[in-house]
């Protein structure tokens, strides 16, 4: 508690640094809080201040951002700030008299509020706005298609994925509670078949929007088109690989096999076979074109439910290789991984989940 924390970062690096849980950021400007309610739809724009800017000449904290451009001042850089790092957080940067810092209160959320201290004495000038300093503010997606084009600024640039956290009122407690109640219902509803997956998840989604705990937008960038795409393609070389004969064909040397060594050898190769291709295409693809091979074999010693929760936890499974799934690649640089890494680790981990899985399908499922 009391601690006093000051940040100089660039203007992405921002967007990350106020989203670390237990700190809030305190703006430089005393106008942010009249921004209004509409959290979830701000964001934060990079401007560098032009000559005909009616800001220029007047000191930042007095500065009507607000009324001029709808939009509060969140960080800034002055023009002779040359550092790597640029933005200074929460304050005037280090040529001004004074400047504001972040302060941790000993309250349970640990609100970051601001604290004034000294530094080295500069003329009064010098924090006034100037043309040539770069401003990071904070407002609405509007701003771009207003300004963007403004003899105001010289330079506009959205921050990506900049809308502030929403975790520090009551009422995003109480909208996380909502969500959390909403995604229960929705697998309970599944479950007992009372709904479609299909019906049931888009009642959710549209209950989220309405709690206004993501907005429209947002939930539509959500959908990741290349992973519909994948499985939307797969299901076309399922289809093809079933009207050619080709799964058929495939189904019935699968059972020769089932019939030779058992029930749980034949589950252990579709393990392996599922989890090689998901080291190579994505997890749903896997499953959509496997799925049409699985689905004409016929061994009584083995179900159906058998057969697709192998499947699942096959596709799941890609441990070999680093672009076998996001996470394996978000660990691959940051950990000095090679390809090689991957396999001499996922190899024996594959075989490993594999005989559990197959053993636990034979023996529990079954």
């Amino acid at each position: 508690a009391g601690d006093v924390l000051e940040f100089e970062c660039t203007a992405d690096a921002l967007t990350k640094l106020r989203k670390f849980p237990g700190m809030t950021a305190e703006p430089t400007s005393k106008l942010y809080s009249e921004l209004g309610a509409r959290r979830r739809r701000r964001c934060l724009v990079e401007v560098v201040l032009d000559r005909r800017c009616p800001l220029i000449g007047l000191p930042m904290d007095l500065a009507d951002s607000l009324s001029l451009y709808n939009a509060a001042i969140f960080a800034v850089r002055r023009r002779q700030d040359t550092s790597e790092h640029p933005f200074v957080l929460a304050g005037s940067p280090g040529h001004t008299d004074t400047h504001r810092a972040f302060e941790r209160t000993a309250n349970p959320r640990d609100r970051l509020t601001p604290s004034t201290h000294a530094t080295s004495s500069t003329p009064e000038e010098a924090d006034r706005l100037a043309p040539g300093d770069t401003l990071l503010l904070e407002t609405y997606p509007h701003f771009i298609t207003t300004f963007g084009d403004s003899d105001h600024f010289a330079l506009v640039r959205l921050i990506e994925d900049s809308a502030p956290p929403r975790d520090n009122q009551v009422k995003d407690r109480v909208r996380r509670v909502m969500a959390g109640a909403v995604f229960i219902v929705a697998v309970v509803v599944v479950a007992t078949n009372k709904l479609t997956p299909l019906v049931a998840m888009s009642i959710a989604a549209y209950a989220l929007v309405g709690m206004q705990c993501v907005t429209i937008d947002a939930a539509f960038m959500s959908i990741k088109g290349r992973v519909v795409l994948a499985a939307i393609t797969a299901f076309g070389l399922g289809d093809g690989l079933t009207n050619t004969n080709v799964t058929s064909k495939i189904a019935q040397g699968v059972v020769a096999v089932g019939q030779h060594f058992g029930p749980s050898v034949l589950l252990f190769l579709i393990f392996v076979a599922t989890s090689c291709l998901s080291c190579i295409v994505s997890n749903q693809a896997t499953v959509v074109i496997l799925y049409s091979i699985v689905k004409h074999l016929h061994i009584p010693e083995v179900s159906m439910k058998e057969l697709s929760i192998i499947l699942i936890i096959g596709a799941s499974s890609s441990f070999m290789t680093p672009f076998g799934y996001q996470t394996n690649l978000m660990v691959w640089g940051a950990g000095g991984y090679s390809f090689s890494h991957y396999f001499r680790f996922g190899a024996p981990l594959t075989l490993l989940t594999g005989i559990v899985a197959s053993l636990g399908c034979r023996y529990i499922i079954a």
